[in-house]
């Protein structure tokens, strides 16, 4: 499969995604991430997804109003940025990463350390603790604090990771 572009991304539009990213991770990483000159396209994924390409590389997924940086684009940051220190990051064990590439929600048994500051129902990436490389995309199924201290339960609903149908589609 490969992807179309629909349309590129009026000014304002764009502006609005550097709102929403410095919202959710603040002003500095949201630079990294999208600047205000760069050329921003839509392109469509399925029915309820698109993807939002930065200068021609896949980097956002937009699902039903959300919009949150694709695994293949945070898997570039993270050569240069330390991931598991970032905003809404849930960072987990070695033991939970086959289990999350074959596309398993995130149990808090697994999770070593989590931004307290996050809420159930909030995106959040997942990465994995020696190198801080992300694995996946999903909704917290409960608060950062939670994650860090329950022993047991789902805390992260998966929604794309690495190896799935986007990654191969983003990635090749």
């Amino acid at each position: 499969m490969e992807l179309k572009v629909k349309h590129p991304l009026s000014k304002k539009e764009v502006k609005e995604i550097i709102r929403e990213m410095s919202e959710t991770f603040g002003g500095g990483i949201a630079g990294k991430m999208l600047g205000k000159k760069d050329r921003v396209e839509v392109a469509e994924f399925d029915r309820t997804t698109e993807i939002i390409l930065v200068n021609g590389k896949p980097f956002f997924i937009r699902r039903k109003g959300l919009v949150f940086p694709l695994v293949i684009a945070l898997y570039g940051l993270s050569n240069e940025e330390d991931l598991r220190k970032w905003p809404k990051r849930v960072v987990v064990d070695a033991g939970a990463v086959p289990f999350i590439i074959k596309g398993a929600d995130v149990m808090a048994a697994g999770i070593t350390d989590a931004d307290e500051g996050i809420r159930e129902g909030d995106f959040v990436f997942v990465v994995e603790e020696d190198y801080g490389r992300p694995l996946a995309i999903g909704v917290a199924l409960m608060d950062g604090r939670s994650m860090k201290e329950k022993p047991k339960g789902k805390a992260v609903k998966v929604i794309h990771h690495a190896k799935d149908r986007i990654w191969e589609v983003t990635a090749g």
